[in-house]
């Protein structure tokens, strides 16, 4: 387990909340293709570090819009020796089909992450619900907290 699986173990751990939360790590100058923001009023600030501090700023947007938990939150680099910048709240993810077969019984959230995770310019994408917390990779779900 890496320092980012971390953040979002302890993300799981330390909420209150039963809502489900997408993130979806990406590197490239330009969004990965297959998402698109939903409008938010108000609409969260973006552009902080994701480091360990994510926790509280998730908490704080959460109580500007907790409409924010409905969709993916996209967390961006331009390169992979940059770090990570929260990019935009409350995504809509469509990925295409592609090489991963859905898993049964596992829902919308569940295959969505893991179809998304084999997007080209996607390095991992993670869900935190009430069945756990997962991380999508090249197509490979993992959970690594329940």
């Amino acid at each position: 387990m890496d320092e980012v699986d971390r953040i979002f173990v302890c993300i799981d751990a330390q909420r209150s909340a039963t809502s489900t939360i997408i993130a979806c790590l990406y590197t490239g100058v330009d969004l990965p293709p297959h998402c698109a923001p939903m409008a938010r009023l108000p609409e969260p600030v973006t552009g902080m570090i994701f480091d360990n501090g994510f926790l509280f700023v998730l908490g704080r947007t959460l109580e500007l819009n907790a409409a924010i938990h409905d969709g993916a939150i996209m967390i961006g680099r331009s390169v992979s020796m940059l770090p990570y910048y929260i990019v935009g709240w409350s995504y809509r993810l469509f990925p295409p089909q592609g090489a991963c077969k859905a898993e049964p019984n596992r829902g919308s959230a569940f295959n969505s992450c893991l179809a998304m995770s084999n997007v080209e310019t996607v390095d991992r994408v993670y869900l935190i619900s009430k069945g756990g917390v997962f991380r999508f990779k090249k197509s490979i779900a993992e959970e690594l907290w329940r």
